[in-house]
Order: C-alpha cells, then sequence, then structure tokens
C-alpha cells in the first residue's frame, strides 16, 4: 500500500528537480556537518518549504555525513487526538524525489503498542509528516522510515513513547534515527513569538521536558509537535554525555514581511 502525496504543489513544489533546487540553494550556507557525532534525535520544522525549508534543510545538513539506516519519524496529528500514537501502516511512501519504504522490522515492534484502529485518512492527509518525506529522500536516498503520528501528546504518553524509542534504538544494531516534527509559536507578532520560542529553546538545551511542559499548560510557549519533543527529551535521560544543539531559528515574517502574526521554526539536535 503506498501512501501518494497529497501536499505537493501547495506545501511544496510538485516537481523533485524544483525540490532539488531549493535545497541545494539552502544547504549552500550550511556549515560542513561534523564527521564523528551520532545524532539521537532531530527537531525539524513541518510548514511550507517557503517558510520552513532552509531552516529544515539546515537541520538535515547538519547530520548529512551519517550514515543512517532507518528514521523514526515522531509526528503530531492534526486532525484527531482521540488517540495516544499510531504507526502509519503504508509500505511505501511517495515523493517527488522518489520514494521511501517502511521499515518493517521497527514497524512490526512498535504497531502492536500502538492504535492501529483508526481511520486511515489521519496517516494519509496529514502534512506534518509529508513536509519531512521529500528532504529525507533527498539527504538519505537509501534509509527506511517508520512513521509514528502522536494524538494525545501529554507527558504520559511521550514517557511511554521515549521507553519504546529506548528500546528500539539502543537494542539495535542498526543506526537510528529520531526525528521530531513540529513547528513552534503560532500566531503571534514577531516579538512574542521570539520570546515563546525562546523559552522553549532554552528549556531544550537544559533538557528540562517536565519544564518544557509547566511552560506549555501555563501559555509561555507553543509547540504543536510538543508531544515528540518530550518524547525525545525523555529519551535522551537514557543516555550519557549527550549534547543539546540548537541548530537554526526563523519565523515565517521573515520571509512574508508579516510579522503581526508568524509562526516559528526550530532546528535542534541532540547528539552523543
Amino acid at each position: 500500500m503506498i501512501r501518494k502525496t497529497v501536499h505537493a504543489g501547495t506545501f511544496y513544489p510538485r516537481f523533485g528537480e524544483q525540490i532539488r533546487t531549493q535545497i541545494e540553494s539552502w544547504i549552500a550556507e550550511a556549515s560542513p556537518a561534523p564527521e564523528s557525532e551520532r545524532c539521537l534525535g532531530l527537531l525539524l520544522p513541518h510548514a511550507g518549504y517557503v517558510y520552513s525549508g532552509r531552516c529544515a534543510c539546515l537541520g538535515l545538513a547538519s547530520i548529512a555525513k551519517e550514515s543512517l539506516d532507518a528514521v523514526i519519524v515522531l509526528h503530531p496529528s492534526h486532525q484527531s487526538n482521540h488517540f495516544d500514537f499510531s504507526v502509519s501502516p503504508f509500505g511505501e511512501y511517495e515523493t517527488p524525489l522518489g520514494n521511501l519504504q517502511l521499515d518493517t522490522d521497527i514497524y512490526a515492534q512498535i504497531s502492536p503498542q500502538a492504535s492501529q484502529d483508526i481511520n486511515l485518512d489521519y496517516h494519509r492527509l496529514e502534512h506534518s509528516l509529508e513536509i519531512q518525506l521529500p528532504l529525507l529522500r533527498y539527504f538519505f536516498p537509501e534509509v527506511k522510515i517508520c512513521p509514528v503520528m502522536i494524538g494525545n501528546q501529554i507527558p504520559a504518553v511521550a514517557q511511554r513513547l521515549a521507553e519504546i524509542m529506548y528500546s528500539v534504538v539502543y537494542r539495535s544494531s542498526r543506526r537510528i534515527l529520531i526525528l521530531i516534527s513540529s513547528d513552534l509559536s503560532h500566531y503571534h507578532d514577531a516579538q512574542t513569538a521570539q520570546d515563546m520560542d525562546g523559552r522553549l529553546a532554552k528549556h531544550f538545551m537544559n533538557m528540562d521536558a517536565s519544564g518544557m511542559w509547566n511552560a506549555n499548560q501555563r501559555g509561555k510557549l507553543e509547540a504543536c509537535g510538543i508531544g515528540g519533543i518530550l518524547t525525545l527529551l525523555m529519551l535522551a535521560e537514557h543516555y550519557i554525555a549527550i549534547e543539546p544543539r540548537i541548530i537554526h531559528y526563523t519565523h515565517s515574517g521573515k520571509v512574508s514581511g508579516m510579522n503581526s502574526q508568524v509562526v516559528g521554526y526550530l532546528a535542534a539536535k541532540i547528539v552523543h
């Protein structure tokens, strides 16, 4: 079963060569990817490429020299939150740059613990996954993926997912990356957005999941994929000698010029 592209031509260009040209223009300014680092988890935005594509590509360029076997994509559902999390059942994922294959081994490990009886359209239509797929295909054309969609974005679900991620990643002899798909604050003026997003970045750098959640509950920061971010921070607690890094921050107003209502975008990672 193939997941067809739904958002090509809207969130990102319809044709592969257009996407390739965009990516190559964005990463021309990227710092060289370190040779020796191993990235545990990478946070990327998922808005239209015109707004967040450069930020996402700078994030991926920072790990481009790693040899990855698989990527688990933790992304939010924008359609429903009545389930904890669900693993996408599609065996193949179409992109304008070529298709990506499901990692059936990871799927077999996670899916028995997930909500697999939800409406298939939740997976088929979700842009927070699809936005990442052409970028993954460009940077890691042979990698296999396992998308996990989070519905109920609360700490208890994140903690459960973190334990599952640790079991899958730590016990594997293969190189598996956790990719978190999330935008940050939504529709505040630019200064308010930068303040809110700065708080989230500070909690990320402190690897403080509880502090981030408490600030979110008080309206001091926002992230539509906060469940995935919390999962990564909780997963990181299992490791020693890890280091969080901010790669790039921006917001939509820097492209549109409309600073009265912006959306924040962050690329960040945890390496070990």
